[in-house]
């Protein structure tokens, strides 16, 4: 079969889109002008449709894909497409339900932010390929070596997407070396095909979760939060997506009439089920991909607490859509990590002495909680399982449920929890139109 080489670009969501035209044809004529024996493919990807299309294209001509690169935005769960306005991404489970017609010695390489954290691994495990990427945000750039100013020009021969350091994460400083142009350019880390070096699931951190959050009630700000904008009805039902050690339902038991809980992790369904033994309207189950098991219109709320980070979020949403009878909503409740801003240091003082005082009269939890968090085998799973930032999650709710808007209900340093009432289900914005 021929090989060929993918490059493939956006150019209409955030900033940039004058210019990774330019960067992906330098990189297409540097492959062309190194004597690489394989077509090179150039093309703009808007959505995940245009992405499938190449794929399928590649399979229909019987090509193989030797080399895939992107050149782009990036979430911290891959490649980004569409717009800030209706943001697209391929879920973890559409990634790893996709077929790509890779040569058996290929490579990918994503020459955007924050690549090398999670999705490259990610990537390489799931296909089999070497796969490449910046660990730091990436920037434009006249040398391929070191950062050299490029501005806003659109009109530049050459251009490169490089990953270095800068301002966002090294400070006034970097900036300053960054900006005299001693900066030097992020070699692309590399990543071979290999499984998890750990447990990636909640599993072996289960007992540590129950101990500190054996009562929901103690994160106070969700549960309030959840509580005011529960439907005011009789013979209410609920499903808690990624419901954990069962807590919340466990919490909301006396005011509904049925609770299901989902989850992936064995460990912590065991839990949930130790922990409501004695409650007949719960019931609790084990999913292992986006489908969820009940029938149509069954629930009258979803609700998910500290768990849509990690959500296959197209197609679970359109699934929550099927299983919501008509006028009922989707609850959502998460962290998400930004860096808290000047305007916001009044908010975050009080919201840090709250959580002080809400911690000092419970010794117990702040204790379990510290447990937790300090152990191994949780900073292990939070390598898998990446928090996602805040504009991520904003403009892709803000986007499927238009009219609604997230809110932010407490702040941290780098980091704060939001929330999200999506208002009926059956007006939300139907992403079929894009990825089938």
């Amino acid at each position: 079969m021929p090989d060929a080489i993918v490059i493939v670009y956006t150019t209409l969501y955030r900033k940039g889109g004058a210019q990774f035209p330019i960067a992906a044809a330098t990189l297409a004529r540097e492959k062309q002008e190194s004597g690489f024996a394989a077509e090179v493919i150039l093309q703009a990807v808007e959505s995940k449709r245009d992405v499938l299309r190449i794929f399928a294209d590649a399979t229909a001509a019987g090509k193989q894909i030797k080399e895939f690169h992107f050149v782009g935005h990036s979430g911290m769960y891959g490649p980004m497409f569409g717009t800030i306005a209706f943001p697209e991404q391929f879920s973890p489970y559409e990634w790893e339900t996709m077929e790509i017609p890779f040569a058996p010695d290929a490579s990918a390489y994503f020459h955007c932010c924050r690549s090398a954290r999670w999705f490259a691994p990610f990537f390489s495990r799931t296909f089999n390929v070497k796969a490449y990427g910046f660990f730091w945000y990436t920037t434009f750039s006249r040398s391929k070596t070191r950062y050299r100013y490029a501005g806003s020009d659109a009109t530049a021969e050459k251009l490169y997407t490089i990953g270095c350091k800068g301002r966002k994460s090294h400070g006034l400083a970097a900036s300053l070396v960054k900006l005299a142009g001693l900066m030097p350019a992020e070699e692309m880390k590399a990543f071979r095909p290999a499984p998890p070096t750990g447990d990636a699931s909640y599993n072996h951190v289960a007992a540590l979760y129950d101990a500190a959050f054996a009562d929901i009630r103690v994160r106070k700000d969700e549960w309030e939060w959840i509580n005011t904008r529960l439907p005011k009805q009789s013979g209410l039902e609920v499903l808690d997506i990624g419901c954990g050690n069962g807590a919340l339902l466990h919490a909301l038991s006396s005011k509904i009439k049925y609770g299901a809980g989902i989850d992936e992790s064995e460990a912590m369904l065991s839990k949930a089920k130790e922990r409501t033994a004695a409650n007949d309207n719960l019931e609790f189950r084990r999913i292992d991909s986006p489908a969820l098991p009940f029938p149509d219109a069954t629930f009258d709320v979803a609700i998910s607490l500290m768990s849509f980070r990690y959500l296959d979020w197209d197609p679970l949403l359109k699934e929550i859509k099927r299983v919501i009878k008509p006028g009922g909503r989707f609850l959502i409740v998460d962290m998400v990590t930004v860096p808290v801003k000047t305007s916001e240091y009044a908010r975050l003082a009080k919201d840090k002495f709250r959580a002080v005082f809400q911690q000092k009269a419970n010794p117990e939890f702040k204790a379990n909680l510290r447990r937790l968090v300090t152990h191994p085998d949780w900073k292990k799973m939070l390598e898998y399982n990446p928090i996602r930032s805040e504009h991520e999650m904003k403009w892709y709710l803000e986007s499927r449920f238009p009219g609604r808007k997230m809110q932010i209900l407490n702040l941290g340093w780098n980091a704060r929890i939001v929330a999200f009432d999506s208002g009926p289900v059956e007006r939300a914005a139907e992403v079929s139109l894009s990825y089938p």
